[in-house]
């Protein structure tokens, strides 16, 4: 009799962070899931819950029309109850959330803190409230051998979220045993190895060994993080980021005249938010009124006075979120909003440069997915030194320089100069770099990187 063909293997995506059009957790979310149809898998989302309600423009998203989403963490931001630099925990916790490590002065401090959130951000509410989605999604999902899930998002309290979840699980009855893979993204300490890194590796690996009948791959998304990860202990493999390959940059000689600095994504704390009107200030006279540099970015829609000069915040009036509004007589460009995702790329297109004022504490082993999209242009970038994204200018300068890396913000105007004179040659190095970032940071390319087997194949393969 003839039997019957295979089900098509299945990715569950999980990302309570996903909740809007900005920024990279949906970005990330598409890029993976485009990598997974590649490699003969039917990708499947589960998002934030406030996703379909956020954002009018999310039935229009191309990222979206092919995949299968489920908005239901009602949670997001696990990290900020980490043990690494972006969250605030001081000693470890247990799979309920209840601090376990440290003095006893410290935990009983680490409770007062705890209590004093209001109650729906509270470390053991957050903890349940993901478990619970986690859990109920693994049981619509049903796993089968050759299904797969990813934490696009993933930490030491996401960790013990899990084993929690798994936990529940397992008390419902038989449970198959899973494929898991988690994504670290964020830095566990910055300089230096502290009292809490050590513990941040201890909670991650007792939460691992609590779900150990599950295959559970921690995986770091760049070598500088993997390398943290291991200093306390915790065993994981580094992959590339993924960046998008559909959009490309003139391939026109560049001019200086002109040249558009493009600050790319929605102002933070650790991206520069409280550098720029300084910089700006800085740089307005001799370079932007001169007409020698263009500034671009984006501006939320309330509260950005404080970002820009009054001198120039005429040119920042409101428009429409998907359009910039030039004045060629001060040199600025902005954008308000968040922006679809076409729009978005579209202005990346545009770039003459891209800037970077990033914390490099916050970066040294966190990667950006900003750079990755300006690199993959060949766009030259000027960026903070002893970080990651210094790292990534200096690994290509083998073949060619791709940018500049400052060490601090003071010495930008200066550099720019250098900028004018040396744009059109770094061009031509970013161009030819472009082309090692397209094939080695896909959706795809990462995937496998983290052992996720090909599919498309008609051999039969061990499953990874």
């Amino acid at each position: 009799m003839p039997t019957s063909p295979p089900m098509t293997p299945r990715i569950l995506f999980l990302d309570d962070n996903v909740r809007d059009i900005g920024g990279h957790y949906l970005e990330l979310a598409s890029l993976l899931a485009d990598g997974a149809r590649q490699l003969g898998y039917r990708p499947q989302l589960i998002t934030h819950a406030s996703l379909p309600q956020r954002d009018l423009h999310l039935r229009g998203d191309s990222r979206l029309e092919p995949l299968e989403i489920e908005p239901r963490f009602e949670v997001r931001r696990m990290e900020n109850w980490s043990l690494g630099v972006d969250g605030p925990s001081m000693v470890q916790r247990d799979s309920r959330g209840i601090p376990i490590g440290g003095s006893v002065f410290r935990r009983i401090r680490q409770s007062v803190n705890d209590f004093l959130c209001r109650p729906s951000r509270r470390p053991r509410a957050m903890l349940n409230a993901w478990s619970s989605v986690f859990a109920d999604s693994i049981r619509r999902f049903a796993p089968q051998p050759n299904d797969r899930i990813v934490i696009n998002t993933g930490g030491d309290f996401q960790i013990l979220a899990l084993a929690h979840a798994i936990e529940e699980l397992e008390r419902d009855g038989e449970l198959a045993p899973m494929t898991i893979h988690v994504l670290f993204h964020f830095a566990v300490f910055e300089s230096t190895v502290t009292e809490r890194a050590v513990a941040f590796g201890r909670q991650v690996n007792a939460a691992v060994k609590a779900i150990e009948r599950h295959r559970i791959h921690l995986h770091a998304t760049t070598e500088s993080l993997r390398q943290q990860l291991n200093t306390v202990g915790v065993d994981a493999t580094a992959v590339p980021y993924p960046t998008r390959d559909e959009h490309h940059a003139s391939t026109s000689s560049p001019s200086t005249a002109g040249t558009k600095i493009l600050l790319a994504g929605m102002p933070r704390a650790e991206k520069g938010r409280d550098l720029i009107r300084d910089l700006l200030e800085a740089i307005e006279t001799q370079y932007l009124r001169a007409g020698r540099f263009t500034w671009s970015m984006q501006l939320p829609e309330k509260r950005w006075q404080r970002m820009i000069p009054p001198s120039l915040q005429a040119a920042c009036t409101p428009s429409a979120s998907d359009q910039a509004e030039p004045d060629t007589g001060v040199g600025m460009e902005i954008l308000r909003g968040n922006l679809t995702s076409e729009a978005y790329h579209r202005w990346l297109d545009t770039a003459g440069m891209g800037l970077f004022l990033y914390d490099p504490d916050r970066y040294v082993a966190r990667c950006s997915g900003v750079l990755l999209e300006m690199m993959i242009r060949g766009v030259p970038v000027m960026v903070p030194d002893d970080c990651w994204l210094a790292d990534q200018v200096r690994a290509a300068e083998p073949s060619g320089a791709i940018g500049w890396i400052y060490q601090s913000v003071d010495q930008i105007p200066q550099l720019l100069s250098t900028v004018e004179k040396t744009l059109a040659e770094t061009t031509a190095n970013c161009r030819r770099h472009a082309k090692h970032i397209a094939a080695y940071h896909s959706g795809k390319n990462s995937l496998l990187e983290m052992g996720i087997v090909d599919h498309t194949s008609s051999s039969v393969r061990l499953a990874g």
